[in-house]
């Protein structure tokens, strides 16, 4: 048996292991140190290499080595000193490495500007006297350029003026597809008259959109190629099923079937 000495002996061993155990649970153990940025939520996040940085939100991008504001902007169609103004920024500001940039407008209202925004873009990018009577139909070399985002027939005409875009028939949940590759610029559901709405930005001159959606398959920022599907028709106001597909050349809506293949009858 032991001796009330050697049972207070014994506590005291056992309370110095545990003060000493508890130190280096609490002692800060050296670790590598991986670049943290600010997300769009303002939560900070590893970019270590061993990590994948978090995906971002529609309407949002992460910066890349390489990139540059003006860059950015012109990518995804946006004048850069609205990309600037978004993220209270000026257009002569830095970027970092894995900044998250919002590219679209804050404001739901705002929305309204994203064909108008891409159009203006475009327009700007196109060579001085670019813009002349050709922009109301297409020229022999860019005739037939898209391919017919659905199979279903045209249900309402081009109408210079008086409308911006045709309707097409078909069935609701039937694949639409990219009339051509480009950049998707606008993809949401906060404008009223399109309903679910993708645009798509191709080249310094033309921006598809595609409205009327019963499901978007695409992101905003996406990189698509020609025909592929980028959503599902949704049924118009009367429970038909109806696609709005428009295309806008320097910013100007055109007749969508002088750039389309002719269907036969």
């Amino acid at each position: 048996m032991y001796s009330c000495a050697q049972a207070r002996w014994r506590l005291s061993l056992l309370c110095v292991a545990l003060i000493t155990f508890a130190g280096c649970a609490n002692r800060p153990q050296p670790v590598s140190s991986p670049e943290v940025v600010q997300t769009e939520t303002g939560a900070a996040s590893s970019t270590a290499a061993d990590v994948p940085a978090p995906l971002v939100e529609a309407g949002f991008y992460r910066v890349n080595a390489g990139d540059t504001l003006t860059s950015i902007a012109k990518s995804f169609g946006r004048a850069p000193a609205s990309v600037a103004r978004w993220n209270n920024m000026s257009v002569t500001d830095v970027i970092s490495v894995g900044q998250v940039l919002r590219v679209a407008p804050p404001a739901a209202t705002s929305a309204k500007s994203a064909l108008g925004e891409a159009g203006k873009s475009a327009a700007a990018s196109a060579k001085p006297g670019g813009a002349s009577a050709s922009a109301s139909s297409a020229s022999a070399g860019e005739a037939a350029r898209f391919k017919w985002p659905v199979a279903g027939p045209v249900s309402t005409k081009f109408v210079a003026g008086r409308s911006k875009g045709i309707n097409l028939g078909g069935r609701v949940g039937d694949p639409v597809k990219a009339a051509e590759g480009g950049r998707v610029v606008y993809a949401g559901g906060r404008i009223k008259a399109y309903g679910h709405l993708i645009v798509i930005k191709h080249d310094g001159h033309f921006v598809t959109a595609y409205g009327n959606n019963r499901k978007l398959l695409v992101a905003e920022g996406a990189v698509v190629k020609q025909g592929q599907t980028i959503a599902e028709m949704g049924a118009g106001s009367d429970g038909d099923a109806s696609l709005r597909f428009e295309v806008h050349k320097d910013g100007k809506p055109v007749d969508p079937l002088d750039y389309l293949p002719k269907r036969p009858g």
